[in-house]
């Protein structure tokens, strides 16, 4: 869902994007402070504070959709030598597309009350709408007085609310009204869970005993249209387009009028900090569109209402009155929600229960308690681990039985001291911890071990940066290893080839002295995890030197990727559900529950994603990769002065409220400066209908995370039709509103009370703001009465709100003589409740108490696997055998490695075993395949492949004869490129100059053409430039990008063929000639900048 902001956007594709971009705007400031922004850089704030928000009338577009446009030019041509003068006139018609029948995708933000839900018959239902524009496109009202054209405007869309019978139609309804429409509309014709009818505009029109105002909208050119349709009653419809008297009795005018839904659209502009939501940008506008009928009144039982934002485009252009049943109206989004009998469970009554349920995310008490109270050590040993966060789940072992095991997820209701293994593993069996206690096999982390190696193999792109820095660190290390042993037997043993080509007689004789260089070898061993390392820190730095922080440029784009999924996965991205929350208990409906992030969890997971690509069975790749990543964690961004932030604390929010306000707004406490030095909240999503998801990285309870509040949304708050409202009265509180600045209407000590004394209307009070019903004593309208309502609301403002002294001169707070919609929505908008909660000594958070501990990872230590040879052997035995360099390394503190493929003393083979040994069974021919072996210092991305030529237009070749100056087309495609990371800065063509020769062929003797020009690819710009080296002139024709960056990715490039306009080609003798012309590829790879080519351009003389 697309967020409009009114500028650039700051929305980042990422899971972490609230570090992220708090990160940027941290540096971006730092930046601006010493003056070192980039000129293509810029740091913008939102104008707007947290939690506040600005509301305006409309935000009409330039033009409206609807009518038709011309536009017509005129110009005037002179010229030096005539008198006269030539005019040229055109004129170009055109219309203005926009949404008319059914919205976009993404269109509609929120809608309130939700779906499915229920809520009280006060609250008015609203859409909220990603486009601020849209309720303007089209013209909803053609007759907008002119002094109202600059405050007020009547949008082409309104949420009306239907009880199920007032849509509904009756099967007889149903068969005779589409008797005559086409075989596109099925039948029989059904009316969906809202009442509409999906329909085309032709269908529409051959529909009976209804009119519609799309009739009057052109038809003809909208036949095919399809849309969603309600056929609303037409008594009903006359009185939601009428004007009421000061008795409530209605005024059917000669048409429709629209005028009074000028004051139920409206415009806010917020800021989104702290909304999980709206929260991928710093800044959102939406537009607001208001219903204006209350829900049944005098029910005794929860009521279905169907809510349609429909179109009331053409209305005003009906008469009344209306001479058949039902007028269809499009509807352009519809839901359904139940209106409560009075005195039912509200928003306030949800908040405050809410906070009662304050936890941590473990099985409920009651069934904890329960096992302790059988008293026997099982029982109380099970209880212990339920009350530690873990569930009892059903276990498949390797052989295939089915058991039981304990698991728990990674959030945890206590915190998890780290683990004493530090090694990584090759399978994830050995993370598995038995409780001897109990005899249940714990597989927590070999689960998440298990999910890691899976989360990699379902992410192509990752695996395959992966396997490629993989091959860069091993290759590398290698190289860098074999050196550093050779030159630790001898000072002189790494020997150049001349030296060793005079040595060969006696080399022989010498070959046992040569130390083992493979990767197994003891020597290459003990230095490898440390060359690996120092590779892997390279590839993990900038070109600068600096180390790469996601903000500035890679060296290795591959180490970018994988660095990317590393970190997404430490902020438990991708995980699935039911690895989160293990049981469905653990967090109940309408419960906030609190959590520690096990580490231990999280490094098995990233252990098994890092597996992957593992060929050795000792990893010290792996390890490097780790290290690489500590780095990271540990040293923060430059110009951040803090650690890169990992999420090691959250909570789960699960509530109906959620589902309400989606982007229910979440705040830290204690408030701190603006913008903090470290972002509030890691991670905030909503992760399924009424849950949501935060991470934060401090403990809560502590002294900077004292308490959380929830807000409801500027722009998702409730709109009702009074403070009360029954089938006798309606009761109205005025709320003080200002048009002075707000440090003057802080000294108002009276702001946040509402005016008095309130307004308190009956069903037959003259000159009412609310219309009950269309006769007296009955409900069945419920609708407002504008522009009444507004007016007696501007009036209460006018007389009511007081002055302040400004100097000697009293000075009114409220000063406005329109009453616009923008005042009206602010009167509208239900109280603002906000749920705060302390966390400071809460007895239900002790178990999260604990000193802050560095997010790194500890499985640093390759894993280990007993090789198939005694260390210092060989597969082959030798004529001379020699001693080992050493004696075998001893075993470390894990205790000894036992080799996989021994057998115990007493094994005897089973007979379906030996029963393929018998001589009457025929060996299966087999063919060794060799092992592929590393070969090469490939960097991780390879050059992609260029293909030039140079021809004249519609040949294959440079034609010459007459020795005219022509023009020559480069053609130069770009393949193998689809996976290349590299980015191009620069491509070259260089073309020697000279006359004629016999023995060194040149294309051009000079050029002094008008110079070249892109074809196709105007992503590049193609300069001249003349270059001399060694007494020799060269034209070269440099194609560089257009980006701002000077710099793009190759993948993105097919072709760059350029035009060199009126070149004179050297007229050779031979019919044909061959000229070499070279080209250079400069990247900015700081190991592989450049990539040098030639090809050959084919000369035909066609008089020779």
């Amino acid at each position: 869902m697309a967020i409009f902001t009114g500028g650039k956007s700051t929305a980042i594709n990422s899971p972490r994007h609230l570090t992220l971009r708090h990160a940027r705007r941290v540096i971006g400031l730092k930046k601006q402070s010493l003056g070192l922004l980039g000129p293509d850089e810029e740091v913008t704030e939102p104008t707007l504070a947290p939690g506040e928000e600005k509301v305006d009338s409309y935000w009409a577009p330039g033009l409206e959709a609807g009518p038709s446009y011309s536009i017509n030019v005129t110009q005037t041509i002179k010229t030096p030598n005539q008198d006269e003068s030539l005019v040229l006139q055109g004129q170009q018609d055109f219309t203005v597309d926009a949404p008319q029948f059914t919205l976009p995708e993404g269109s509609i933000h929120s809608v309130y009350p939700p779906s499915g839900y229920s809520e009280d018959h006060r609250i008015l239902p609203h859409v909220v709408l990603t486009d601020p524009h849209l309720p303007w496109e089209r013209r909803g009202s053609p007759k907008t007085p002119e002094h109202l054209g600059d405050r007020n405007r009547v949008p082409w869309l309104a949420v009306f609310s239907f009880t199920q019978d007032e849509l509904k139609l009756s099967a007889e309804a149903l068969a005779s009204m589409f008797q005559k429409t086409s075989d596109q509309l099925q039948k029989p014709v059904k009316q969906s869970s809202t009442l509409a009818i999906n329909m085309t505009v032709a269908d529409l029109c051959a529909t009976t005993d209804m009119v519609t105002p799309v009739s009057n909208l052109q038809p003809s050119t909208i036949q095919d249209a399809r849309g969603d349709f309600i056929f609303v009653p037409a008594e009903l419809f006359t009185s939601l387009f009428s004007t009421f008297d000061q008795s409530s009795q209605r005024q059917v005018p000669a048409s429709p009028d629209t005028m009074p839904y000028q004051f139920l659209s409206h415009v806010r502009n917020i800021n989104t900090t702290g909304m999980a939501v709206s929260g991928v940008e710093d800044v959102g506008i939406f537009s607001v569109v208001l219903g204006n009928r209350a829900g049944p009144l005098d029910n005794l039982a929860p009521a279905t209402v169907s809510v349609h934002l429909v179109s009331i485009e053409g209305v005003e252009a009906m008469q009344f009155p209306i001479s058949q049943p039902y007028v269809a109206l499009c509807s352009l989004h519809s839901w359904t929600y139940t209106v409560l009998p009075p005195r039912m469970l509200n928003v306030p009554d949800a908040m405050e229960a809410l906070g009662r349920t304050l936890g941590v995310l473990r099985p409920p008490e009651s069934v904890i308690a329960a096992l302790k109270a059988r008293n026997d050590r099982v029982s109380d040993r099970i209880a212990c681990r339920l009350d530690d966060g873990y569930s009892l789940v059903t276990y498949r072992t390797q052989t295939g039985e089915r058991s039981v095991a304990l698991y728990r997820g990674p959030l945890t209701p206590t915190v998890v001291p780290p683990l004493t293994m530090n090694h990584c593993s090759n399978s994830g069996i050995d993370l598995q911890i038995l409780d001897k206690e109990v005899g249940i096999m714990d597989v927590s982390y070999s689960s998440a071990w298990q999910l890691g190696r899976t989360l990699a193999l379902g992410d192509e792109a990752f695996t395959a940066a992966l396997m490629r820095l993989r091959r860069a660190i091993h290759t590398g290390a290698m190289k860098a290893s074999k050196i550093r042993v050779v030159q630790q037997e001898s000072a002189d043993a790494l020997r150049t080839r001349t030296d060793l080509l005079k040595d060969l007689p006696t080399m022989v004789t010498h070959l046992h002295q040569i130390p083992g260089l493979g990767f197994q070898s003891p020597q290459i061993g003990k230095i490898y995890l440390e060359e690996a390392i120092k590779l892997a820190r390279h590839l993990a730095q900038s070109p600068d030197g600096s180390m790469y922080d996601e903000h500035n440029a890679p060296n290795s784009n591959d180490w970018m990727v994988v660095l990317k999924w590393l970190m997404d996965r430490m902020f438990l991205d991708g995980v699935p559900a039911h690895y989160l929350i293990s049981d469905p208990f653990h967090l109940e409906p309408e419960s906030l529950r609190f959590f520690s992030i096990d580490q231990n969890w999280v490094d098995a997971l990233i252990d098994g994603a890092l597996s992957l690509g593992n060929h050795q069975g000792d990893d010290p790749d792996r390890a490097a990769i780790k290290a690489a990543l500590n780095d990271y964690i540990q040293q923060g961004p430059q110009l951040l002065d803090q650690e890169t932030q990992v999420p090691s604390y959250g909570f789960f929010l699960r509530s109906d409220l959620v589902t309400m306000f989606p982007d229910l707004r979440v705040k830290t406490l204690p408030q701190q400066s603006n913008p903090p030095k470290r972002a509030p909240l890691l991670r905030h999503e909503i992760i399924t209908d009424g849950v949501m998801l935060c991470l934060l990285d401090r403990t809560p309870g502590s002294e900077d995370f004292t308490g959380l509040t929830f807000t409801q949304p500027p722009h998702q708050q409730r709109f009702a039709v009074a403070r009360g409202l029954d089938v006798t009265a309606v009761k109205v509180d005025i709320r003080r509103q200002y048009t002075v600045d707000e440090s003057i209407r802080d000294k108002d000590v009276n702001q946040h009370d509402p005016l008095t004394p309130e307004i308190k209307y009956q069903p037959d009070t003259a000159d009412n703001l609310f219309i009950w019903g269309s006769q007296p004593g009955t409900a069945d309208l419920r609708i407002l009465r504008l522009p009444r309502f507004a007016d007696v609301q501007l009036q209460y403002l006018q007389e009511k709100m007081g002055t302040y002294d400004a100097g000697s001169t009293p000075t009114k707070y409220f000063d406005d003589d329109t009453a616009t919609s923008a005042l009206f929505a602010l009167q509208m908008n239900d109280p603002i409740y906000y749920l705060e909660i302390g966390l400071q000594g809460n007895p239900a958070l002790q178990s999260l108490a604990a000193p802050p501990r560095p997010r790194t990872l500890r499985f640093l230590e390759p894993a280990r696997v007993a090789p198939l040879l005694p260390t210092g052997t060989s597969s082959s035995s030798s004529s001379s055998p020699q001693p080992p360099d050493e004696p075998p390394a001893k075993d470390d503190d894990r205790g000894p490695v036992t080799t996989l493929f021994s057998r115990p003393a007493g094994y005897h083979p089973g007979p379906h075993i030996l029963a393929s040994l018998g001589p009457h069974v025929r060996a299966i021919r087999t063919r060794n395949l060799p092992s592929p072996q590393v070969t090469g210092d490939d960097t991780p991305a390879q050059f992609p492949k260029y293909t030039c030529s140079v021809v004249t237009s519609g040949l294959s070749y440079v034609q010459v004869g007459d020795n005219l100056p022509q023009d020559l087309i480069f053609a130069i495609g770009v393949s193998e490129n689809d996976t290349s990371t590299y980015q191009l800065t620069e491509f070259d063509v260089r073309i020697r100059l000279g006359p004629v020769n016999p023995t060194i062929h040149t294309l051009m003797q000079d050029y002094d053409g008008p110079g070249p020009r892109m074809l196709d690819n105007l992503r590049f710009n193609v300069l001249p430039q003349f270059d001399h080296q060694g007494g020799d002139v060269y034209l070269l024709l440099r194609l560089l990008p257009r980006s701002a960056t000077g710099r793009i990715e190759i993948r993105k490039v097919r072709e760059m063929g350029f035009l060199l306009s009126l070149a004179t080609v050297n007229l050779f003798p031979d019919h044909q000639t061959l000229v070499r012309l070279d080209t250079m590829a400069y990247y900015t790879d700081p190991s592989h900048p450049t990539q040098e080519t030639n090809f050959d351009a084919n000369i035909i003389n066609s008089k020779a």
